[in-house]
């Protein structure tokens, strides 16, 4: 699995979450630990979600405010 060129959105709900950053987690927009399986040099972004809320994360892997989109993939 590779970066794609959009986000993923989530309707996410409270607590700690764990994004992939490297691109290659079959869970996306989760990691599953594939960043150390494939090398790749990368870690996940760990984030506290406060209160329910939906997400945009990045999964093109060029945004300036990891782990969530900031439209970088259209540039």
């Amino acid at each position: 699995m590779a970066y794609e060129n959009q986000p993923h959105y989530v309707e996410e709900t409270e607590g700690i979450k764990y994004y992939c950053t490297c691109g290659e987690s079959a869970n996306k927009p989760y990691c599953d630990g594939s960043h150390e399986t494939q090398n790749t040099g990368k870690e996940p972004k760990e984030v506290i979600i406060q209160k329910d809320r939906r997400v945009g994360i990045c999964d093109c892997g060029n945004t300036k405010t990891s782990p969530f989109c900031d439209g970088s993939h259209n540039s």
